[in-house]
């Protein structure tokens, strides 16, 4: 088995954080350009194994280090930590923890 997650759209143009951003509430404070950066892995992907990736319907997981078993499920919206900038992945984080209230340790993304 590959490493890489494998998708029955692979080539099609993608759905992005931007498309189901009032679905979720950790992505309430990213601008539409911040958004529109966050890839979401295609529904009936095969996630890598030993890749991180961030399921959006559950902040309280936050990011996790799949098994290689895992397959996105319809509806479920995955964004893999290779397909985003570290800054962008760093600010989804320290958004989960302020969706569920825990105080974050993350450095902060400097100001513009």
């Amino acid at each position: 088995m590959s490493d890489d997650s494998v998708g029955p759209q692979a080539g099609v143009d993608r759905r992005t954080a931007k498309d189901v951003r009032a679905e979720h509430r950790v992505l309430l404070s990213f601008s539409d350009a911040d958004l529109a950066a966050m890839p979401l892995v295609a529904e009936g992907t095969r996630l890598s194994r030993a890749g991180w990736y961030l399921d959006l319907h559950d902040p309280a997981k936050a990011d996790f280090l799949a098994s290689g078993d895992e397959i996105v499920e319809p509806g479920q919206h995955m964004v893999a930590r290779r397909e985003v900038s570290g800054e962008l992945w760093d600010e989804l984080l320290r958004a989960c923890d302020g969706v569920l209230g825990r105080p974050s340790m993350r450095r902060l993304r400097p100001a513009v």
